[in-house]
Formats: structure tokens, sequence, C-alpha cells
């Protein structure tokens, strides 16, 4: 039984899937956020471009734009795995589980927000 799996089994057969998929997701995205990050130490956020047909400039760095969306979406896709656990419950409790931090600071933050 994978990670997601096992946080996901206390749902309603007719959740479950969607909450696995969701949670399978958030642990893929959070993944590529730090690869992505570690890369971008030393990019700046904007860069010079020269086309070649005489257009000149400066422009955002598609890398930090990359980034941006990917955190949006793991943003969006951590708050609705957090809205099915919270109403439908999961083993959110599990020290070995990565989901289970994730959820838990995810939490901490969605209270502190209001």
């Amino acid at each position: 039984m994978s990670k997601a799996e096992t946080l996901c089994a206390g749902m309603p057969d007719d959740i479950r899937p969607r909450a696995v998929e969701l949670a399978e997701n958030v642990l893929f995205m959070e993944g590529k956020l730090l690869e992505t990050r570690k890369g971008l130490v030393n990019q700046q956020v904007v860069i010079a471009y020269d086309n070649g047909g005489g257009q000149k400039g400066i422009r955002k760095n598609p890398i930090f734009e990359g980034y941006n969306q990917l955190m949006a979406n793991y943003r969006k896709t951590l708050e609705q795995l957090v809205a099915l656990m919270r109403e439908y419950g999961g083993k959110s409790d599990e020290p070995d589980n990565p989901l289970s931090r994730i959820l838990a600071e995810a939490e901490a933050v969605l209270e502190s927000a209001g």
C-alpha cells in the first residue's frame, strides 16, 4: 500500500480514489518544488534576451514562472486534500508518512490564516 493509500485508508470508498490521487500529486509536486528551488539559487528573476531578429530586452526568467505555477497548483491541490481529510477523515498522524507532515503543516497554516 502506498503512503497516499495508507493516508486515505479510512475514507469512504467513493471518495478514497480522488483523495489518493490528490495525495500522490502533493508528494510529486513537493519533490519537484524542492528540486526546482535548488536550481533557482543561482538564477536571476529577469534575464536578457536577443531573439536574433533585432529584438533585445529583458524578460521574466521562465524557470521562475514555472516554479510559481507549480507552487500555485501545489497549494490548490493541498487545500483540496486538506478539505477531504477534514470532511472524511484519514490517517494523518503517521510519523513515517511524509504526507502526514505535509498535512499537519498545511492545517497549521490554514488555521493561522483564519
